[in-house]
């Protein structure tokens, strides 16, 4: 039996302001997403952040338990279990590049 999965919009996570950035990057911060070293993924990010990129922490984003988790909020791309390490090839590659790491990927939603 196949079982359509349902992304989480992301005006049900928290309504945001609309801005002149081109793309926004989304960082779990909550409980779950924290036991994995989401402070520094955030930090990593924001020390990184090319310009026209907005970074948004939010509490939770839902997936708790496969953190921590990364969403281009712009094309509802979804990263799991991102390691700070990992954030300069997701700005590289993704953000600057426009070509999601597929590796990352979060499977739920990008099988």
């Amino acid at each position: 039996m196949e079982s359509e999965f349902q992304l989480p919009s992301i005006s049900d996570i928290k309504s945001f302001p609309e801005s002149s950035s081109s793309t926004k990057i989304i960082i779990c911060r909550g409980r779950s997403c924290r036991k994995y070293n989401s402070e520094q993924v955030f930090e990593n990010f924001k020390q990184q952040l090319p310009p026209d990129t907005e970074l948004i922490s939010v509490p939770c984003l839902g997936q708790c338990g496969n953190g921590p988790m990364v969403l281009v909020e712009s094309e509802q791309i979804w990263y799991s279990e991102v390691h700070p390490d990992e954030v300069a090839t997701v700005i590289k590659q993704h953000i600057i590049g426009k070509s999601p790491v597929k590796a990352m990927l979060y499977q739920k939603f990008h099988p």
